[in-house]
């Protein structure tokens, strides 16, 4: 009897502590398309610092929580946060994900995408002018203000795995112009030719597990509006704004 008594308090001990422990820990994902600033990886592609990295560690140890990153590819984001392996990804627009189900953080910050281009085009209604004009996208993302373009066959999309992929491609001439979000795209050399087009505002969140509490969900949404309004979130971008020594050496090589 006293051995079923002790087995039943150890199991209530632990039915107690893993909801608490769980609470405690903050998962996150990261992929190897998140390029500069976005994140900057060590030699064993582990990401060690950048703007993703930087946000999410600073929710995370204002909530006092201890932050996982795990690598996830693109394409399964989604599912897992749908299926709860990771409780967060915070670089995401609501308007790349099909799931209703999904929990969103308030809007962090712009990142609005560009194209950039050696055509001279400013504007995208000028994009209807051309035939197969060969523009580089990144695989799995979504280009709504493009659509109409494609299927008129207007642009011919070339797909790449990351926007460095195809800012390559680009200064190889093997296309007329590229896709990228503009932080990013402030990390890729220009030439005096390059035109550049406003695709959109691009409102970045925080898309979360629709399993996560609500708790945890409005306490993340006030350390991003307390971050707001300290300024420390524009600190983080400014932060990343000037190119590394190392990392212009690259650009610049590639350049030429």
């Amino acid at each position: 009897m006293k051995f079923y008594f002790s087995m039943c308090m150890l199991t209530l001990m632990l039915a107690i502590s893993f909801p608490l422990a769980s609470q405690h820990l903050l998962r996150t994902s990261y992929y190897s398309q998140n390029v500069a600033p976005q994140l900057f990886f060590d030699a064993q592609g582990r990401p060690i610092s950048g703007i993703l990295f930087d946000l999410t560690h600073t929710i995370a140890n204002r909530l006092d929580m201890q932050l996982e990153m795990l690598p996830i590819p693109r394409k399964r984001v989604e599912q897992s946060l749908e299926t709860n392996v990771i409780d967060m990804h915070c670089v995401a627009n609501p308007m790349w994900y099909k799931s209703v189900y999904l929990q969103w953080s308030d809007m962090i910050y712009n990142n609005p995408d560009i194209l950039i281009n050696r055509k001279g085009i400013t504007a995208l209604t000028k994009l209807s002018e051309y035939k197969q004009l060969k523009i580089g996208t990144t695989l799995g993302y979504i280009y709504p203000e493009l659509s109409s373009y494609i299927d008129n066959e207007n642009i011919l999309p070339v797909t790449s795995m990351t926007p460095a992929d195809s800012y390559d491609k680009y200064r190889q001439n093997k296309i007329s112009g590229f896709i990228s979000a503009s932080i990013e795209a402030s990390y890729f050399y220009k030439n005096i030719e390059d035109s550049v087009i406003p695709m959109n505002d691009n409102e970045i969140h925080c898309a979360l597990s629709p399993s996560l509490d609500k708790v945890i969900v409005n306490n993340i949404n006030a350390v991003i509006s307390t971050l707001k309004v300290t300024g420390e979130i524009d600190k983080i971008l400014d932060k990343y704004r000037k190119i590394p020594e190392s990392k212009l050496e690259v650009i610049q090589a590639l350049s030429d």
